[in-house]
C-alpha cells in the first residue's frame, strides 16, 4: 500500500478509500484473530495476559509488524530533542521503547494495564520507570508532566475508543509531541478523523499530520500515524 500524508485533518477528511474489514479481520489466526474481533464491549486485559510471552514473535515474527517503527520515526521527525521526556502508553512488552531508543530518545517511561506485558517491557532495560495502569483513569498520569507522549495499538474493540484520544493528551505539556498509531479499520468504523478534528476545535491539540500507511510487511494491513502538538505556549521555564 502507498503512503498517503495529509496535513492537518479537517471534519471531512477519510481515506479515499474504504478498508474491507472482513477481509481484513479474516486474515489473523489465534490472539491477534481473537483481539481484531471484539467490539467496544469487549475488554483485551486477558488477552494480553496470555499472549505476552510470544507477542513479539507472533505480531512481528509472523506477520512482519512495523507499527512500532513507524511510530517511533514519527516521534523521531516531530521531538527534535533527544533528552524530551517521553510516556509510551500501552507501551506492552517495549517494541515502540526499542525503536525510540534506538533514535537517540534517553528517558522514556512505559504505562501499560497488563502486569506480564510490562514484566517483559521491564526485560528490555530501556524505560527509566514502568507502571500500570489505564490512561483513562485521571490518577494514571500526572497532567502536563511529559514532554511527549506515543500510543501504538490501543485502539478499536477490547481497546480504547476515540471518545477517548484526550486522555492520550492529558499528560503532555503544552507545545509537547503526541504519536499515535491506529488501525485503519477503527479508525473508518469509529470516524477517528471526527474526533481529532473535534478536539482540535476545543483547542486540545492541533494536529500536524495523519498518514496512511501498511504497518504489516507479509499482509495489507493498513493504518493511519497521527503527530499532533498540544494546544498552548510552550513553557520553557
Amino acid at each position: 500500500m502507498p503512503t498517503r500524508t495529509t496535513s492537518g485533518i479537517g471534519a471531512g477528511s477519510r481515506p479515499l478509500a474504504p478498508v474491507d474489514s472482513a477481509a481484513g479481520r479474516g486474515a489473523f489466526h489465534g490472539f491477534v484473530a481473537t483481539l481484531t474481533s471484539m467490539t467496544a464491549e469487549d475488554d483485551a486485559h486477558e488477552v494480553y495476559e496470555a499472549w505476552a510471552p510470544t507477542y513479539e514473535a507472533d505480531l512481528v515474527g509472523g506477520y512482519g509488524y512495523t507499527a512500532h517503527r513507524i511510530a517511533a520515526e514519527g516521534m523521531a521527525g516531530a521531538c527534535p530533542e533527544r533528552a524530551a521526556e517521553i510516556l509510551d502508553i500501552g507501551c506492552g512488552t517495549g517494541l515502540v521503547a526499542v525503536e525510540l531508543a534506538a533514535r537517540g530518545f534517553s528517558t522514556i517511561d512505559g504505562l501499560d494495564a497488563s502486569a506480564r506485558m510490562i514484566a517483559e517491557a521491564r526485560a528490555k532495560r530501556i524505560y527509566r520507570d514502568l507502571r500500570g495502569g489505564d490512561v483513562r483513569d485521571p490518577a494514571a498520569v500526572e497532567p502536563g508532566r511529559y514532554d511527549a507522549a506515543i500510543a501504538v495499538g490501543v485502539f478499536g474493540g477490547g481497546h480504547v475508543g476515540p471518545e477517548d484520544l484526550e486522555c492520550f493528551a492529558r499528560p503532555v505539556r503544552a507545545g509537547g509531541v503526541i504519536v499515535l498509531f491506529a488501525n485503519g479499520i477503527p479508525w473508518v468504523e469509529d470516524d477517528y478523523p471526527l474526533h481529532l478534528h473535534r478536539l482540535e476545535e476545543n483547542g486540545v491539540w492541533t494536529v500536524e499530520r495523519t498518514t496512511e500507511v501498511n504497518y504489516m510487511d507479509r499482509i495489507e494491513r493498513p493504518g493511519w500515524l497521527v503527530v499532533a502538538r498540544r494546544a498552548g505556549a510552550p513553557d520553557h521555564g
